[in-house]
């Protein structure tokens, strides 16, 4: 099938006759950059297989590899670099756990313990993992030390699966590292915007759709997302710039360095001469700078700067591994992909402010910014998880918001109106319907996606649109070989023709997360759940004493916000007594506070029943989130 481009200019909606057919000469889709085959396919490079780590042992592939016409070329083959893989960098101490789930596992061996980075995404993962680790290398020794290289859902959620307990934890037999912020962005996605979130991650990973031909064929960076019960324990020794330290006798240095997340920490063993680059370096891959399932801005200098600090230790070693896909071997090598990538980032960083800098909108940086030809054909820098085309957008947005500059978009219709009008101008609802199934017969799918999106936004309800745009959305999944670009498309298909089964996504908000959080954040995460038009009019006051951590707090219920506070503010409507276990019941859902008094364990100064009062402020509702079809 053809490479299409998303979007065509509006200019050829209206120089369409409203009644006739359009120009069919504009039906001819151009080539998106990252699809176009290379000369160099990157899992073949004689100089790449030359350098990977050394193989303990290897088994079966949960990435789908048998070609489909369901399925870019390139994607299956990329994906049949995936099988678990035992890779051994450092013959019997460093061993890189590549292939039971998105993410790489590391296991150190040490003199009475292992130190493991990224456990990963759930216990049922990591307890294979250390299973078939322990199976293939006769070392049972228990895990002293755990490394979070960041909060993102595949990394800190399965240490419980490798044997380690809360109790082992409290005791400190076993320590636990993170980065010092990495408690503070875990909040912002669980309680701040964990429900949209949790959304566009499950789109974007295609956890909705299964994984087979049809749906999910790998995860970009690694076979799958081996998702299940999890675990998760707050870090007890955290990383501001750098740190030095000692676990099971192996010496570590734990160092910032900024990537794929703003809490990324990378680790060096000065006496392995090895170097972990978790998501400094994500896999082999173009680097997600954005990720569209949605994130804070990423900074982009930040990062090539977090390339630098690693760039350091890279000098320094003989062996590297980082939290996705497979263990480098030979200094020359390792410095070298690690410098093309940081020359990569900077590259799309700068070259997309140069091109701001001459007017350039979002939209033409799409097709001024692509790598230099020794960059673009690294093996390692294909298109598979992040892309240049998506990245230049955000680098605008980031320095200078959404608006262009163009006042059109000050005065450009509200969201459904401007649907109607586009239908109007295009000749009415039956001459969009056929202008669409023209440019789905020449396989123009980003054209006829982005007409009938007008259609759906104009008529939620009309199935004919819905059905036409989720086979054009269906077919241009099928022919990418990025992963966001296939499940978003694929995920959203299937929610516009009714058939997405919204089951199994990753919760943000779960359970084992929440009660590692303080008291103080979760009560001032409240404030995004306040009903504005509910709160206007208030003047509320509500203190919160946490009888077991001598903690206050307190909301004042006002202009429709939920100012929030450190203290008990002064005359205060109620003041409740209460442990900290009622509020973590109370998030949870699984008791009111006011119940809760009610069965003594806690008190109240002032009117208990004014708990309902503060209550009605809040909107605790889950709402059904679509992304294709409004």
């Amino acid at each position: 099938m053809k490479k299409v481009l998303y979007l065509i200019a509006f200019v050829s909606v209206v120089a369409c006759n409203n009644k006739t057919d359009f120009d069919k000469s504009l039906l001819t889709p151009e080539i998106i950059d990252h699809n176009v085959p290379l000369e160099v396919e990157p899992y073949a490079d004689e100089n790449v297989l030359n350098n990977l780590a050394p193989i303990r042992a290897r088994f079966d592939n949960f990435a789908v590899t048998t070609d489909s016409e369901f399925i870019n070329d390139r994607m299956t083959s990329f994906g049949k670099q995936m099988p678990k893989t035992i890779y051994e960098p450092v013959k019997g101490k460093a061993f890189l756990m590549a292939g039971w789930q998105l993410t790489s596992t590391l296991i150190v061996v040490g003199d009475d313990g292992l130190i493991v980075v990224d456990p990963g995404e759930s216990d049922e993962a990591s307890e294979r993992i250390i299973n078939d680790f322990r199976k293939s290398t006769n070392i049972n020794l228990p895990v002293k030390g755990v490394i979070y290289s960041h909060r993102h859902p595949d990394h800190s959620f399965g240490a419980a699966g490798m044997g380690v307990t809360q109790n082992q934890v409290d005791k400190g037999e076993v320590k636990v590292f993170a980065h010092y912020q990495f408690m503070d962005y875990l909040a912002n996605d669980a309680s701040v915007v964990g429900g949209i979130l949790t959304e566009r991650t499950a789109y974007g990973g295609a956890t909705y759709l299964g994984q087979n031909e049809k749906g999910l064929v790998h995860a970009g960076l690694g076979p799958t997302f081996a998702g299940g019960k999890i675990s998760f324990y707050r870090p007890t020794d955290i990383v501001k710039g750098k740190l030095e330290t000692e676990v099971a006798g192996v010496k570590i240095v734990l160092f910032e360095a900024y990537g794929d997340a703003e809490d990324e920490i990378d680790v060096y063993f000065p006496n392995l001469k090895h170097v972990h680059g978790s998501e400094t370096i994500q896999g082999e891959s173009f680097p997600n700078l954005y990720t569209l399932r949605g994130t804070k801005y990423r900074d982009l200098v930040k990062w090539y700067k977090g390339v630098d600090n690693l760039l350091e230790f890279a000098k320094k070693s003989d062996s590297y591994s980082h939290s996705h896909m497979r263990s480098w071997v030979g200094n020359e090598f390792i410095v070298e992909r690690i410098q093309n990538y940081r020359d990569a980032i900077q590259y799309t960083h700068d070259q997309s402010i140069y091109h701001m800098n001459q007017g350039a909108t979002p939209e033409e940086l799409v097709q001024l910014v692509s790598l230099p030809n020794h960059l673009k054909k690294d093996p390692w820098l294909q298109e598979f998880y992040g892309s240049v085309e998506h990245v230049v957008r955000n680098v605008y947005n980031g320095y200078l918001g959404w608006y262009s500059g163009d006042a059109t978009k000050l005065a450009t219709p509200s969201f459904k109106r401007k649907a109607k009008l586009y239908v109007e101008a295009m000749g009415g609802r039956d001459n969009v319907l056929n202008i669409a199934k023209q440019a789905i017969e020449a396989e123009d799918y980003g054209w006829a996606m982005e007409i009938t999106t007008h259609l759906v936004r104009s008529n939620p309800e009309d199935k004919d649109a819905r059905n036409l745009k989720a086979k054009a959305m269906q077919e241009w999944g099928y022919d990418q070989s990025n992963i966001y670009y296939r499940n978003f498309a694929l995920s959203g298909a299937k929610e516009l023709d009714g058939t997405l089964d919204k089951s199994g996504a990753f919760d943000f908000a779960n359970p084992v997360i929440i009660q590692q959080f303080s008291i103080g954040t979760i009560l001032e995460n409240l404030r995004v759940k306040i009903n504005a038009e509910k709160a206007v009019d208030a003047d509320f006051k509500i203190g919160f004493n946490i009888t077991d951590r001598k903690e206050k707090y307190g909301f004042h219920i006002r202009n429709g916000i939920a100012a929030f506070y450190e203290y008990v503010p002064e005359n205060a409507d109620l003041v409740v007594n209460i442990p900290s276990d009622v509020v973590y019941n109370f998030i949870l859902g699984k008791e009111r506070v006011k119940d809760a008094i009610s069965k003594g364990k806690g008190t109240a100064k002032g009117d208990i029943n004014k708990l309902d009062t503060f209550a009605t402020y809040f909107d605790f509702s889950k709402p059904e989130i679509n992304l294709s079809s409004r």
